[in-house]
């Protein structure tokens, strides 16, 4: 029996992390701060430099997945071996999903399986802190609903060109293919945050 997402077949991944788009609910942000108070009491203030909410569970009134993002910054004096057994302790880091050296970067998985999806599913991207897009295109969602609402038509009709054929989920065996459809409107949207609130997160 496999044990680890990582062994998983596309096909067995599609299948078992299938993409589902719900309505945001105000229980996500009520996730995100009850996790978040996990997250910081597992961890020395040392090396923690800023957390967010991030990604689509943090805008209202759009169609989002059920995962609620969370974007934990850290400093120099992080010690990274400590920070990933610490928050072992609170259930992330069974599954490593994804880890980069250059920018570095950690995306850490709690309530995802190779059972499925749990009740609560939370995903914590680790970084340096920076002037991350994430930041910039949450805020201007959350100020242009206008723009929100143009974004999440787009989620629904890039799921349907998934589910009908047209965009491949998984090129190359890698579960991309939707963070791909976005990219074009996501990076416009983050350009024009930028300009918009000039250095907001700048360190």
């Amino acid at each position: 029996m496999k044990e680890h997402i990582s062994e998983l077949s596309p096909d067995e991944f599609q299948k078992t992390f299938p993409i589902e788009l719900k309505d945001v609910i105000s229980d996500y942000s009520e996730w995100y701060e009850e996790e978040k108070d996990k997250i910081l009491s597992v961890l020395s203030e040392n090396g923690i430099a800023r957390i967010n909410h991030i990604g689509s569970t943090a805008i209202p009134n759009i169609k989002a997945k059920p995962i609620v993002d969370i974007l934990l910054e850290i400093d120099d004096t992080c010690h990274i071996k400590k920070l990933v057994e610490a928050l072992k302790e609170i259930d992330f880091g069974t599954e490593m999903l994804y880890r980069k050296e250059e920018p570095f970067e950690l995306l850490m998985s709690k309530g995802m399986t190779v059972n499925g999806f749990g009740q609560r599913v939370f995903l914590l991207h680790i970084r340096y802190l920076g002037d991350w897009n994430e930041l910039y295109f949450r805020d201007y969602l959350l100020d242009n609903p206008d723009i929100a609402e143009e974004y999440s038509n787009l989620k629904i009709q890039i799921l349907k060109d998934i589910n009908d054929g047209r965009i491949e989920r998984m090129p190359n065996g890698q579960p991309n293919g939707y963070s791909a459809a976005k990219y074009a409107f996501v990076d416009d949207i983050s350009h024009k945050a930028k300009l918009a609130y000039k250095n907001r997160y700048k360190i």
